[in-house]
């Protein structure tokens, strides 16, 4: 394998005036190789604009190594930098009412002097460009009179004209027609080919990825989620946790597409939730659910409390999958209102119980209880997407009843099925759901 292009180890950035603690970049390692188009993914937010910023020395990272080709950073000047390395980026200030050319051609400045004015081979240069990305006939046209999906493909143009080694674009598809759109990501791909071009670009659209892209880097919350061959990482269940919305891999025909669950029809009815307010009895009844079906795979966690005064006083968890149990929370105080504490053995288990990998296999996964923690994202909050994205289980959730419309939004679920705990036929319609198809897709 060639040396990278790019390297950084142990990246860290925070924006001037971010508290303490909550810096937009952590521990980031990773490498860029010569002909690779790399996708950067991830929600908005999570720090992919920040990342292309800082390895290309905009942004003043600290790390412990970041190279750009032979130039090591933070020693190497500007100039140095842009030529070998072009970026594109997501937001771009107006210029003045210059043409068309003269905008790609300003591309060139980094290889003038001081006072240089670009000659003709320059203009040649950035004629052929225009032309190699079908833009030509905007070549005399002023750019401030344009599109914005024409302004982005003429920034396409003056990246090209700086330098093919090491190309950065920011979300470039923006503004972009269905056509151009995929004709700019084929084009990308054509120069990291063709031309043995680094290209690394933010996307907003997972299947654009899997058409285009060699790797992918997923990026939550300022760190590397995973990272590496676009169809060894990028899976339905993969996204279902990047971005919190169900989703599901079609396989065939090739090549294969990510699409959100709730489209589809076998998504219908594949949840069931059962509603009762704490202390009413949703872990007693959904662990005689399980001992009812015996037959049945189940996994997922059960968590059974103690109360004081009417209230959860504290609680423990078990995997259905295995039978082990650990504490789980406990009330700082003794009043019903104190705050919860959580330990981390608890946290561990369950976050193992309720895993993709752990529940493939299962006929069902129970997850008691749904609540408020994961209304605000955090508890089981980001294993719930992923869960629904599995092919063959269905689902049970213990959830409160003044929040099931909430839960429902949140998750996108189509049609789920209630079930009051207090109904006295809550077992039978339990049953009735666990023997319904599983709604299986593909």
């Amino acid at each position: 394998m060639s040396d990278p292009v790019i390297s950084c180890r142990n990246l860290e950035f925070s924006y001037p005036g971010t508290r303490a603690g909550k810096p937009v970049l952590k521990g980031i390692s990773l490498d860029f190789y010569p002909g690779e188009f790399v996708a950067l993914l991830g929600r908005n937010g999570a720090g992919k604009s920040s990342l292309l910023d800082c390895l290309s020395g905009l942004n003043p990272a600290g790390f412990d190594r970041l190279t750009i080709g032979d130039l090591a950073l933070p020693a190497a000047g500007r100039r140095d930098i842009a030529r070998r390395l072009s970026y594109v980026p997501q937001v771009h200030e107006e210029m003045f009412p210059f043409s068309v050319l003269d905008v790609v051609v300003m591309g060139r400045t980094v290889f003038l002097g001081s006072f240089g004015a670009p000659g003709q081979a320059d203009m040649d240069i950035a004629e052929a460009v225009l032309d190699e990305l079908q833009i030509s006939h905007l070549t005399h046209r002023t750019y401030t009179g344009l599109s914005g999906g024409e302004k982005q493909m003429v920034l396409l143009a003056r990246a090209l004209v700086q330098t093919r080694k090491i190309v950065f674009l920011d979300e470039p598809t923006n503004h972009l027609d269905y056509s151009n759109r995929y004709r700019m990501l084929a084009r990308l791909k054509t120069l990291s080919r063709e031309d043995g071009s680094c290209v690394v670009a933010c996307l907003h659209d997972p299947n654009h990825a899997l058409l285009f892209a060699d790797r992918v880097i997923l990026l939550e919350q300022g760190r590397v989620l995973d990272e590496g061959p676009v169809r060894q990482v990028l899976s339905g269940t993969a996204v279902s946790r990047l971005y919190g919305i169900t989703a599901w891999q079609k396989a065939a025909p090739a090549p294969e597409s990510i699409f959100p669950a709730f489209v589809h029809d076998s998504f219908r009815g594949r949840v069931l939730m059962l509603a009762g307010n704490s202390g009413e009895g949703k872990t007693t009844r959904l662990g005689e659910a399980v001992n009812k079906n015996k037959n049945l795979r189940f996994g997922g966690i059960l968590c059974p409390g103690t109360f004081k005064q009417g209230r959860r006083f504290s609680s423990s968890v078990k995997s259905l999958a295995t039978g082990e149990s650990a504490p789980f929370a406990r009330r700082t105080g003794d009043s019903g209102n104190s705050p919860f504490t959580f330990f981390e053995a608890g946290q561990t288990l369950a976050d193992r119980a309720l895993s993709p990998d752990t529940n493939k296999d299962c006929d069902c996964v129970i997850v008691d209880e749904v609540g408020p923690l994961e209304l605000k994202g955090q508890g089981h909050a980001p294993l719930l997407a992923p869960l629904l994205s599995l092919q063959k289980p269905r689902h049970i959730w213990a959830v409160r009843p003044g929040i099931v419309d909430a839960v429902c939004g949140q998750w996108m679920l189509s049609d789920p099925v209630v079930v009051n705990v207090s109904d006295p036929d809550v077992l039978s319609k339990i049953d009735r759901f666990l023997r319904g198809s599983g709604g299986s897709h593909g």
